[in-house]
């Protein structure tokens, strides 16, 4: 068992001796997603937040990232029908996916808005998260010729969808977006710097560092690709109100669930990596030990 495990008791191995009650709420919950997700009753989440596995092969914990690219569409509608179930009426969907390799594109982010439509979600917008990593370049194609040029994406989307309803109730109270905020985020062109802190090295990641620049603080423990905690605070804070449950089905990491925590959101984090939920708990705890911002 990892370190971590031992150390943190209160992460949940599913299935739960018990799951009476809301027994999903404020947990790094440890197992196989699809069941789990399964087991929360209907109606209980306001937002939703995730970058599922990219399927580039990249080296995660617990998972095999290069399926065949229609398996991996139908297995993830698996964990999205379990979304919309779980999605209170009005509630939100932030889909992060990145564009495909250039060798074999695929239109990913329309194959899985597509999906997500035919499930029954409305789709709100698509946001441009600008990552400004432009970095070492090896895949020009036909240099200096219209031959074969390729076009290299310095961008993700993040994709919102909406459960029945465009408006999700609450009490405005509990809005806690401020003016300032609200117009910088509502404009959908987010230029926000990827993660670098406790990932995995660059080797194994996404972001490799420019030539001649130092690398970035890196761990054997890391996530190949984590989320910055300034997307997930925008997200958690145009799309929620305090008092909100946010859940992230691939909780890598624990980004999701220590940005919710410290914007005063209940938590609901799932995964099937026991290192990346004992990282997770450690954030969690690091969290619980701090004041929670109120804005």
């Amino acid at each position: 068992m990892h370190d971590l495990m031992k150390r943190l008791p209160h992460v949940l191995n599913f299935p739960p001796s018990s799951t009476r009650g809301e027994w999903w709420k404020d947990q790094v919950i440890c197992g196989d997603s699809l069941p789990i997700l399964r087991a929360i009753a209907n109606e209980s989440v306001h937002l939703a937040i995730t970058s599922p596995p990219y399927n580039v092969g990249l080296e995660y914990d617990s998972h095999n990232d290069k399926m065949p690219y229609e398996d991996y569409l139908q297995w993830l509608t698996l964990f999205w029908k379990e979304l919309y179930r779980v999605l209170v009426p009005g509630g939100r969907f932030a889909l992060n996916i990145a564009p495909t390799s250039i060798k074999d594109f695929r239109p990913i982010h329309y194959h899985m808005t597509r999906d997500l439509v035919n499930l029954g979600f409305i789709m709100r917008t698509e946001i441009l998260w600008y990552k400004q990593t432009m970095r070492r370049r090896t895949a020009w194609g036909s240099w200096k010729s219209p031959r074969n040029p390729h076009m290299v994406p310095s961008w993700e989307y993040v994709l919102v969808f909406s459960k029945g309803s465009w408006t999700l109730e609450g009490d405005k109270a509990d809005a806690d977006i401020t003016s300032e905020e609200f117009i910088k985020y509502s404009d959908a062109f987010w230029k926000i710097q990827p993660e670098t802190r406790s990932r995995q090295p660059f080797l194994k990641s996404l972001y490799p560092p420019r030539r001649g620049r130092k690398t970035p603080e890196e761990t054997k423990n890391g996530h190949p690709a984590p989320f910055p905690e300034e997307l997930i605070k925008r997200l958690i804070k145009f799309y929620s109100y305090r008092g909100n449950v946010i859940l992230d089905p691939f909780g890598g990491t624990g980004t999701v669930a220590a940005v919710a925590q410290r914007y005063g959101r209940r938590f609901v984090h799932l995964d099937l990596s026991r290192k990346y939920c004992g990282i997770a708990a450690e954030r969690m705890a690091a969290e619980s030990s701090s004041p929670s911002e109120r804005v």
